[in-house]
């Protein structure tokens, strides 16, 4: 990720500069992408909390997926940006100072075990942006409501890390977005 490209992203996470009056920035990684993350999110001090619960064996705590409360400004939010994109680490969220990191965890872990039509339980790794991609553009828009729940914005890598997709919602609707993170062209609405 180049300078620009980090300036750039993080321009659509903290539109404001700071990250302190209008939204808070979030990213639920996915520690089996890589067994660095996990050391990252321990050793750089920002707020995080796994969305599995109960005691966990070591590989399964280093491989689990973890809500981290991005800090505006911050090294250890670049140097995680900076190390994750473009390698499907996870997607980004954005919500309201309110949304807190402990409701948005709740709030995803209902997501993490899907049923089939024929009754299997099978594990939805919706917080991968390859899934994430795939699934969103064949959900109803009240079947996207009840994915995004209290956050505001959902933010998927493209593909091989170019650019941005935010899914959000237009009045009761839900709206794509692709985001450029280098040049001007900043979105287009789809």
């Amino acid at each position: 990720m180049t300078d620009a490209e980090l300036q750039a992203l993080t321009g659509v996470l903290w539109p404001d500069g700071d990250g302190t009056s209008r939204q808070q920035a979030y990213w639920l990684l996915d520690c089996a992408r890589d067994p660095a993350i996990f050391g990252l999110l321990r050793a750089g001090g920002l707020e995080y909390s796994c969305l599995y619960t109960g005691n966990l064996h070591p590989r399964l705590q280093a491989a689990a997926p973890y809500l981290v409360h991005l800090a505006a400004n911050s090294r250890t939010t670049d140097r995680l940006l900076r190390s994750g994109w473009g390698k499907s680490w996870g997607i980004l969220t954005t919500a309201a100072p309110d949304v807190t990191l402990a409701r948005q965890r709740l709030h995803f872990k209902k997501f993490l075990r899907v049923r089939t039509e024929d009754g299997r339980e099978l594990a939805f790794r919706f917080y991968d942006p390859r899934v994430l991609n795939v699934y969103l553009p064949t959900c109803t828009d009240a079947e996207f409501k009840t994915l995004l729940g209290p956050v505001a914005r959902l933010l998927a890598e493209a593909p091989g890390g170019a650019g941005l997709r935010q899914f959000d919602l237009d009045g009761q609707r839900m709206r794509t977005r692709e985001l450029a993170l280098a040049g001007a062209d900043a979105a287009q609405a789809r």
